[in-house]
């Protein structure tokens, strides 16, 4: 209750806010190329603070981090819902967004070090699921919550989330859990975690990398090809929301999945279902088809529910943990970014019709790197397992 509930209502609050960050933005006066810049600001800062969130947990440790993570979460939000120009504004979300990798590598730290090495695929994909239920209530908090006039109203709800998740982590901390209290991190390197991990960045590195890029430009793909095709915003939301639900759904099952059969046994269909759904998506031609590709890619961005988070708790050392992830989130954030940057690359050469397949033609060659030297993670000695609580008398 300390790590899920506090994530489901900050992730509800971001749900809220990036759908209407366009139109925030228009508020302020701005452009829509320059909207378009402040919604990439949103990904752009978490990607940029990764690494910077990797030292200040590592000389801070968990609960400290996580106070400075909700004071850039605070103080970025009060200041979108103050600004009233676009540089004011663009800032603010440049700072909130980089509370959000602060805070998303906390919990990461956190839940590598506590979660039991045989649960901790299903602790992960629990974690993702959270990420992906708080995405399907925001818009439904701010329908609710919000008029239709005043799109900053998505800040007020993202900022009263973080209050009141932090204020409940607060309340709910483990007082026994001296590590997460007092505990230091050594800090290595980009260059040194690069060159001793570099077999694990080749391999699990590369279904990460592509992994994230597959949900980045699914994000985008689907929408383009609706206004290609000449449906309406409307259908291209509902194909998108019952897309969500199917994915939401899977989130639980893929951990179970990944304890009991292993990594590759998720990260395989995972990495092949969004490619394949890349791959269908020009072939569709009306809101049906589309519908059933968009089904297919979000079956397989469900069964992939935490699973990045889970290969780089597999993976990370015990000396150097929050380096180490700091920089596997790098990874995966930059696929996250690239995924649009790609798509809107092609369509801007006048190829809408080959976004999907080039996405998902590299999709098909990170599945082939995975099958072939993906390696399961070694059994757990008993020192990095969680130190059993005392036995009362």
């Amino acid at each position: 209750m300390s790590v899920y509930l506090p994530n489901l209502l900050i992730c509800t609050g971001q749900g809220a806010m990036v759908p209407v960050l366009v139109y925030a933005a228009k508020q302020v006066h701005a452009s829509t190329a320059e909207a378009a810049l402040v919604v990439a600001l949103n990904s752009l800062g978490t990607m940029l603070f990764d690494l910077p969130s990797g030292r200040i947990t590592a000389r801070f440790g968990e609960q400290r981090s996580g106070l400075i993570a909700t004071a850039m979460l605070v103080g970025g939000l009060t200041g979108c819902l103050l600004a009233r120009s676009l540089g004011v504004l663009a800032l603010c979300v440049t700072v909130q967004a980089a509370g959000w990798s602060l805070w998303s590598l906390v919990r990461l730290v956190h839940l590598s070090r506590a979660a039991p090495a045989q649960a901790r695929g299903r602790a992960l994909s629990l974690f993702g699921g959270v990420i992906r239920a708080g995405n399907v209530i925001g818009p439904f908090a701010f329908v609710a919550f919000a008029t239709r006039s005043d799109a900053r109203a998505g800040f007020a709800i993202y900022l009263a989330c973080t209050v009141i998740g932090v204020t409940w982590l607060v309340m709910a901390r483990d007082r026994s859990d001296h590590a997460a209290r007092t505990a230091r991190a050594h800090r290595a390197p980009l260059a040194k975690i690069l060159s001793d991990h570099r077999k694990s960045f080749a391999t699990a590195g590369v279904g990460a990398f592509a992994i994230s890029l597959l949900r980045g430009s699914r994000t985008a793909i689907v929408p383009l090809w609706a206004a290609h095709i000449g449906l309406d915003a409307s259908s291209a939301a509902t194909i998108f929301a019952y897309s969500s639900v199917v994915d939401l759904a899977l989130f639980y099952p893929s951990g179970v999945i990944s304890d009991r059969f292993g990594r590759r046994a998720v990260v395989l269909p995972c990495i092949l279902l969004l490619s394949v759904g890349h791959v269908l998506v020009p072939l569709t031609d009306s809101f049906l088809t589309l519908f059933f590709a968009a089904l297919v890619l979000g079956v397989g961005n469900g069964l992939g529910s935490g699973i990045v988070m889970t290969l780089g708790a597999d993976l990370t050392p015990d000396v150097g943990r929050a380096s180490f992830l700091a920089v596997w989130r790098l990874v995966s954030d930059g696929g996250t970014t690239a995924g649009p940057l790609v798509d809107s690359g092609v369509v801007g050469l006048g190829a809408v019709a080959l976004a999907g397949p080039v996405v998902g033609i590299a999709g098909f060659l990170a599945a082939l790197v995975v099958a072939l030297w993906l390696e399961e993670p070694a059994p757990r000695s008993p020192a990095r397992s969680p130190t059993p609580e005392p036995e009362l008398n």
